[in-house]
């Protein structure tokens, strides 16, 4: 008798269809070691990586922002600290001023202390951003873009710093003929930079702060992506290993089934051929 129960050869076919599929699923989880390679894979799962990789982006690029508004604030407290280097040599030369009455002397003293007015003006104009001097009024101002989102920002506002602004103005000074109002002058000039390199070391405290906050939140997004994204190849390992047996015994009920059908057609073209 004639075994005619086709069921069996359509479940055979559908078993190795599904191990085939299995089979791939894992082959390519292992070559990519990511377990969603595509929206059809977890369309819900792709688009939460594909954003969690927009945000790691944009921290990164948050972070440059920062390391250059730290550049600047840098260069700026290198330049404050020229300036309040000069600054101290000019009192010093304003109370040797004080006690002296040589005419001679004091015309000397004063083209110094000029050299010095020289020396504290190239600081404040070469010390730029985007070719504009952020000390002598120029550039009052940069915003630094600090996180991802819009108005994520942080204003550094920068003070003029040249010898006649008005947190200076040490550029009338005369030490021959009133040094001590100029020893009077400096100090109020020195403190003032004092005070300015105290405003501009928290700024750069300030943008480190929003730095490592990027940096925390880029690992955080690494590990969910991770999570989301990366294959456990041990497990597709096993996957792999288990499809493959199912692609063995189904292959083999196919070839059976086949035999079977064959058998069949032979069976009723028997009266026709003799």
């Amino acid at each position: 008798m004639i075994n005619t129960d086709f069921s069996s050869s359509y479940a055979a076919a559908a078993a190795l269809s599904k191990a085939n599929t299995d089979a791939g699923t894992a082959q390519k989880r292992i070559s990519t070691s990511q377990k969603i390679n595509s929206a059809q894979d977890d369309p819900a799962g792709y688009a939460r990586a594909t954003k969690l990789k927009s945000y790691i982006g944009s921290y990164s690029k948050a972070i440059d922002n920062i390391n250059s508004g730290v550049t600047l604030v840098q260069s700026v407290d290198s330049s404050m600290g020229q300036i309040s280097e000069i600054l101290t040599k000019m009192r010093e030369l304003a109370v040797l001023a004080a006690g002296e009455s040589n005419t001679t002397t004091l015309a000397t003293y004063q083209t110094t202390f000029s050299s010095y007015l020289t020396d504290l003006s190239s600081v404040v104009t070469q010390t730029t951003h985007n070719g504009s001097s952020v000390m002598d009024g120029s550039t009052t101002s940069v915003a630094v873009q600090t996180g991802i989102d819009s108005g994520s920002t942080k204003t550094l506002t920068f003070s003029d710093m040249s010898a006649a602004s008005t947190g200076l103005n040490i550029e009338n000074i005369d030490l021959s003929t009133d040094a001590s109002g100029a020893i009077t002058t400096l100090d109020t000039a020195i403190t003032t930079a004092t005070s300015y390199m105290t405003t501009i070391g928290a700024y750069e405290d300030s943008l480190s702060f929003s730095s490592e906050i990027n940096s925390q939140n880029i690992l955080n997004k690494q590990s969910e992506y991770g999570n989301l994204m990366n294959a456990d190849l041990a497990q597709e390992a096993t996957n792999l290993a288990a499809a493959q047996i199912r692609q063995s015994s189904a292959a083999a009920m196919v070839a059976q089934g086949n035999l079977m059908n064959r058998e069949l057609v032979g069976y009723l073209l028997r009266p026709y051929t003799g």
